[in-house]
């Protein structure tokens, strides 16, 4: 499996679920990208699960966090992601899923559909808010990469 940067798509994604670390770019000064981003987070709705995309392109969750909104819905390991609120996980329809995702936040209720063992299985997930701990990490892994010359404080 090659490992997918979540937000998005998101995920921070593309929304798509929680992810990884948000790798866009940002226009202007290092410490003007900071305060975006900071800002960004707070408002960002958090799902809490990691997932890769398989050979055939599709969102196969390999990990959910721990008392996150995805394990409170019963999302599973293995999980292959179908839809988020009627709109489809596909390369082709990410833009529609991007828009989707950038509607929600913390306390939104999303409908998910996801593969399960050749079913589908349908799990209604209030979005909770980034935890501190990710958001600080994420911001940090950006601004290493798009902005070294920001120095980070570090606990």
């Amino acid at each position: 499996m090659k490992k997918v940067s979540a937000m998005v798509v998101v995920l921070a994604l593309l929304a798509l679920p929680a992810m990884a670390g948000d790798k866009a770019k940002c226009d202007g000064n290092g410490e003007d990208c900071l305060k975006a981003m900071k800002a960004k987070y707070q408002k960002k709705a958090w799902l809490g699960i990691e997932y890769d995309t398989d050979e055939h392109g599709r969102w196969v969750v390999k990990a959910v966090e721990k008392e996150s909104p995805a394990a409170r819905a019963g999302f599973e390991k293995g999980d292959v992601l179908l839809s988020l609120n009627g709109e489809a996980y596909t390369k082709e329809n990410k833009a529609a899923l991007k828009a989707e995702y950038a509607k929600l936040e913390p306390g939104s209720e999303a409908t998910y559909v996801v593969k399960r063992q050749g079913g589908k299985v349908e799990l209604q997930a209030t979005l909770g808010k980034v935890p501190a701990e990710l958001q600080a990490k994420w911001i940090a892994e950006h601004m290493k990469e798009h902005h070294p010359e920001v120095k980070m404080a570090s606990k």
